[in-house]
């Protein structure tokens, strides 16, 4: 059997870095976004520069334990 020590795993909270300004999107306080007939399109609130929809989608849905999060 192998007797070395094992890293501990760290989970990291969800972010995504913007590609036209460079900073680091963490809730969907950081993004903008723009309903049409093709779905939602999402933007970062700095610089304007689009975010891909999925990495948004999952942005949008994260529990951040403030006040005004109703998700249990």
């Amino acid at each position: 059997m192998w007797g070395g020590t094992v890293a501990p795993v760290t989970v990291t909270e969800p972010s995504h870095r913007c590609d036209g300004c460079g900073a680091t999107l963490g809730s969907k306080d950081e993004l903008d976004h723009e309903s049409g007939a093709g779905g939602r399109s999402w933007y970062c609130r700095y610089c304007g520069t689009a975010v891909p929809g999925i990495v948004a989608e999952k942005l949008s849905h994260r529990r951040d334990g403030s006040a005004t999060d109703r998700r249990s």
